[in-house]
């Protein structure tokens, strides 16, 4: 037999005898030492004698249970079926045993990433091999995954018949009895296994008395009303988990309206600056086009002084050319005061009005001061 299984090579590793490489020593060890573990971890049932059934236990049972119906299951690859039982389990090595009906979602992710570290010890070869079984195990799809699956339930179930049955949950006097059903569907042996199994967990009820059967059918009752009450909690506890959601997506609506309703207020506050803006501009090109009319206007009166200035009669045109630009800029005043009332901007006649008032000002003094200078007649 150790020939069959492999032979010692000198650098420390198991060989096979095809040549293909199997395991270092340490890795052979290191392995054992991990799955050694379930046989402490205990399930959730105890044996004939009392004692604290262990993962171990149950996995070997379920292998020695798929050897006996080898020749009950012919059309099964019963050494398949031996192996997926004997390895079903290693997961809990690392996680430790949850009823069947205490497992949920999250315990079974956590046993999955458990087998996950425990296959990467192994040499690629048989990590691949286990990898393929566990896949096959939990797709359920194939006749070997069926029986190992109806026989690892089976299993649990003939443990509890053989236990003390004061050892038994209330549930489990109903889960007994219904546990393994589905699974030995199509399996004629199976479920011949699951009927007889079936019969000695109602002789084992049955056999306890009237007293101990009211017993337990109070307390029964009072698992009932315990799993009510929990079942109560547990919808409360979800209607206000919905209320709560309820009340984040109601504040976060509210927030989404609140930015929207600001966003749209900054833009209207855009839009009217940007209309002030194109009003103002408006406003000054209309400054702008009067003043240039005015100074159209001046510079023909300056062409027309110069003409007749040419014609000696400088004198008399330069008082009513001064009264005319001074006219201008009263002209000036009284435009701006007129559309400063008419809440239209002014600053810019008012600023050309004070500019012509101080020219002609200036302009007068220059010409006054500078006779006998050259400008304009010297009188006789």
């Amino acid at each position: 037999m150790e020939k069959e299984m492999s032979s010692a090579v000198p650098d420390g590793k198991l060989q096979g005898q095809d040549g293909a490489q199997g395991f270092e020593a340490a890795q052979f060890m290191e392995f054992l030492g991990k799955v050694e573990k379930l046989k402490s971890v205990p399930r959730h049932c105890v044996t004939a004698d009392g004692v604290q059934e262990n993962v171990a236990g149950h996995s070997w049972r379920a292998a020695l249970m798929a050897y006996l119906m080898k020749n009950e299951l012919e059309e099964v690859d019963i050494d398949k079926v031996i192996r997926m039982c004997l390895i079903h389990d290693i997961g809990e090595a690392v996680t430790g045993d949850i009823p069947t009906f205490e497992k949920n979602e999250i315990h079974e992710q956590a046993e999955r990433q458990a087998v996950d570290a425990l296959l990467g010890i192994l040499p690629l070869p048989l990590c691949g091999e286990w990898k393929e079984l566990f896949a096959e195990m939990e797709a359920l799809e194939s006749r070997e995954a069926k029986v190992y699956k109806a026989i690892d339930k089976l299993e649990a179930v003939i443990q509890h018949n053989e236990s003390d049955i004061r050892t038994w949950l209330p549930l489990e006097y109903e889960l007994q009895q219904t546990y393994a059903a589905q699974n030995v569907s199509g399996f004629p042996f199976l479920e011949k296994l699951q009927e007889e199994a079936v019969a000695r967990t109602r002789e084992k009820i049955a056999a306890c008395g009237e007293e101990s059967g009211t017993a337990l059918t109070q307390e029964k009752d009072s698992w009932r009303m315990q799993r009510d009450a929990v079942e109560l909690v547990r919808k409360k506890l979800s209607v206000k988990r919905t209320d709560r959601q309820e009340q984040k997506r109601s504040r976060q609506k509210e927030r989404a309206q609140q930015k929207q309703s600001a966003k749209e207020q900054r833009q209207q506050e855009r839009q009217k600056k940007r209309q002030e803006r194109e009003t103002v501009r408006a406003e000054r090109m209309a400054e702008v086009k009067t003043l240039l009319r005015l100074a159209e206007f001046v510079m023909l009166v300056v062409f027309v002084f110069l003409a007749i200035d040419q014609a000696g009669l400088y004198g008399f045109l330069f008082v009513w050319l001064f009264a005319a630009a001074m006219a201008v800029c009263a002209a000036l005043v009284l435009l701006g005061i007129l559309r400063s009332i008419a809440k239209k901007r002014s600053g810019i006649i008012f600023l050309a009005a004070i500019a012509g008032i101080l020219v002609c000002t200036a302009w007068f003094i220059f010409l006054v001061s500078s006779q006998g200078l050259g400008f304009g007649p010297v009188p006789n």
